[in-house]
């Protein structure tokens, strides 16, 4: 936001009502020039949802709505479905207290007691300024792997909480939903519901925030300026915890979880929790401390943590540098470095005797000294003295074993071998544990990568198998439309042959009607007169059209002359012999010639268009047959890819089911591998000290308690 925070009240007033509900504000919302009747709002434009009805985003006991007024300024308007006490009173210590800051963290509001109207009654709305920014945990989903992001915000984190101190403003609910980032990093505070200002000492919280950041031992009368203590512990460690190691992220929260790294369950067992022990397991040195202060505070500390112990400054993961601080090593991250050269710490001194009873150290060196003399008095004098002798060995044998028991050093060194033990056997235990957890995510990833080559055959299977079903319907549609060309290609030589036939019959209709002109009588043929001309009428020849050649037949010496008629009757003339018959044919050949120069070489375009018309029908319908295979075969294609598509889906949905299930199997496993791997650090790490705190005990023997008692040096 642009403008700065303006904090007012405009009522003081709050009647006690029946609120709204949440669906009520969203159908009043839908007329702002009504439910904001006579205020600057009047008018304004609501973000809506997908089904254009104001989007509101719901709180414990509110609904918050975006509007912006004509102007473009954009405001987020909050309406209270429950009574909160003292409602406008809080608000407007608030808003006077928050007035007097001068910090980039607030964000300006305005209580207005007569905010909206909703069925016929005024109800009061919070109107806020609207922050372009994003809660923490959408801005961690986005920026986690980036470190020195982290980092910063965990500092202006730590500064936010220096400055409420300083201020004397407790928040009440710090949590992820209340922390907004900026697109520059910059941290916002919002929800000033529960928000504790001097002015309000005394009264209860109004809310106990939310359970995930909050003590367990949190009640409604923990309301003042250290109210954010045990929160800010939360949000600050998580922070440093992911500045130091982004893999935490997936590693200790379920996507969508309403929490950082840490929750209630964290909280009420401590000593249980996985996630807890991760931390003050961690490789780096001081994320553990700052996870083993926290866990202290947890077991000691719950009801009145301490201020927030913020590290100075924050050394990043992966090297870089803040405020000026060196990397631990070239090239490796602090922890890394830790890892490759772990902290030994230095072995606590000998623990040695200390307290000497002058008069078992005289008895001591008495027996010490009269028990040489023991057998040589059972030989030379009596053997009551030996036996006296004896008697006062064993004596002294159990007052010092009893003193040796009794002294707090061989408390202690029994103590710390019993410890040693136990330490040695948890971390048997811890080893076999991990051993077991580590073959059993072996055999999971193995699984897992069966599951995914039979995933991809079943894959490649259902697209073998359209293949098939798309070629074998391919070659059938290509049979078809080869059919329908060879059919289309019949067509066309059908109707050519067509053409050429009836071409055919006008030529030759051309031709006789042209013969028919040329009459034999007016032919003047050599050697044919009135009487050959006579007789060849007698048989039918009257023209050159009437025959169509001569052949000759032997008859005795002569050869008679056939005429061939055109209908292919054979017949003679009398008189005309074989030269007039040559003459005759010669005359119709040379007059047939000249017809057939000028005979019709194409068909008229009528009889054209005629032929056609009658095949364009069958070629029509050919057309349609192939549009119709055409289309016949782009459904079937559409159902095939439909079909495919649909088995792909159920595939899919099956091996997503699979695939969520393995997932969750292996995020599991993954999880107790690695707190199997914390637990048996901490175990070896546990036992090692054991050992290191039993080895101080090492001259606490009762040997040594006896050169102790005899020469008083250890």
């Amino acid at each position: 936001m642009t403008t700065s925070p303006s904090f007012t009240s405009t009522s003081g007033d709050e009647p006690v009502r029946a609120w709204p509900s949440g669906a009520t504000y969203v159908e009043a919302l839908q007329d702002t020039a009504l439910c904001f009747r006579g205020t600057d709002l009047a008018g304004a434009d609501v973000r809506v949802d997908a089904l254009g009805r104001p989007r509101a985003i719901s709180g414990n006991f509110a609904g918050v709505f975006s509007v912006t007024v004509a102007d473009g300024t954009r405001y987020a308007i909050k309406c209270f479905t429950r009574e909160a006490p003292e409602q406008a009173a809080r608000y407007r210590a608030v808003g006077d207290h928050l007035a007097r800051l001068d910090d980039d963290w607030t964000v300006g509001f305005e209580y207005l007691g007569r905010g909206i109207l909703v069925e016929g009654v005024w109800h009061p709305v919070l109107r806020m300024e609207w922050v372009e920014a994003v809660n923490l945990l959408r801005w961690l989903d986005e920026h986690v792997d980036d470190s020195a992001a982290v980092s910063r915000v965990a500092e202006r984190f730590a500064d936010l909480v220096d400055r409420l101190a300083a201020a004397g403003v407790g928040h009440g609910d710090l949590q992820h939903g209340n922390l907004l980032i900026t697109a520059d990093g910059a941290v916002k505070l919002v929800d000033y519901d529960g928000v504790y200002v001097p002015a309000l000492a005394g009264l209860p919280a109004a809310e106990t925030g939310h359970r995930n950041y909050q003590s367990p031992d949190r009640t409604a009368a923990e309301f003042g300026p250290d109210v954010d203590r045990f929160s800010s512990w939360v949000v600050y460690l998580s922070l440093v915890a992911l500045a130091t190691d982004p893999s935490l992220w997936r590693q200790l929260r379920d996507e969508d979880a309403e929490h950082l790294l840490l929750a209630e369950s964290d909280f009420l067992d401590p000593t249980g929790s996985f996630r807890l022990a991760t931390l003050t397991g961690h490789p780096d040195a001081r994320l553990r401390k700052l996870a083993e202060r926290f866990e202290d505070i947890l077991l000691h500390h719950r009801a009145a943590p301490p201020p927030l112990e913020r590290l100075d400054p924050v050394e990043l993961s992966g090297g870089e540098v803040f405020h000026g601080v060196e990397p631990a090593g070239p090239g490796l991250p602090s922890w890394l470095a830790e890892r490759v050269d772990p902290h030994v710490p230095a072995p606590p001194p000998l623990v040695r005797f200390g307290r000497r009873t002058p008069a078992l150290a005289v008895l001591t060196w008495a027996l010490a000294v009269l028990l040489p003399f023991g057998v040589p008095a059972a030989i030379l004098v009596d053997e009551a003295v030996a036996v006296a002798d004896l008697s006062a060995v064993l004596a002294w044998a159990a007052a010092t074993a009893a003193g040796y028991r009794r002294q707090p050093e061989a408390v202690s060194a029994r103590a710390a071998r019993a410890e040693r033990k136990r330490l040695a056997d948890a971390r048997s235990a811890a080893a076999a544990r991990a051993a077991r957890v580590d073959q059993d995510a072996r055999e999971v990833a193995e699984a897992t990568a069966k599951a995914k080559a039979e995933q991809d055959r079943r894959r490649r299977d259902l697209q073998q198998r359209h293949d098939q079903r798309l070629r074998a319907h391919q070659r059938a549609v290509k049979v078809h439309l080869d059919q329908i060309d060879r059919d289309r290609q019949g067509s066309a030589a059908r109707m050519h042959l067509e053409e050429q036939r009836l071409l055919v019959r006008r030529q030759k209709a051309h031709l006789r009607a042209e013969l028919a002109k040329f009459r034999l009588a007016t032919a003047g043929v050599e050697g044919v007169g009135p009487t050959q001309i006579a007789n060849l009428e007698a048989v039918g020849i009257r023209t050159a059209a009437d025959f169509v050649g001569v052949r000759y037949e032997v008859d005795g010496p002569d050869r008679v002359a056939i005429f061939v008629l055109v209908d292919g009757r054979s017949v003679s003339a009398a008189r005309v012999g074989e030269v007039s018959a040559v003459l005759i044919d010669q005359w119709r050949e040379r007059r047939t010639a000249e017809v057939e120069a000028a005979r019709p070489a194409a068909l008229t375009p009528v009889e054209q268009r005629a032929i056609r018309i009658r095949f364009a029908a069958e070629r029509a319908a050919l057309d349609d047959e192939h549009k119709q295979v055409l289309v016949e075969a782009e459904a079937k294609f559409g159902e095939l890819r439909a079909e495919l598509r649909a088995e792909q889906v159920a595939l899919a949905d099956e091996m997503k089911t699979a695939n969520t299930a393995a997932a969750h199997t292996r995020v599991d496993h993954d999880r107790a591998v690695a707190e199997a791997a914390v637990r048996l650090e901490r175990a070896e790490r546990a036992a090692a000290e054991g050992v290191t705190r039993a080895d101080a005990f090492r001259p606490v023997t009762y040997r040594g308690y006896l050169r102790f008692l005899l020469t008083g040096r250890n």
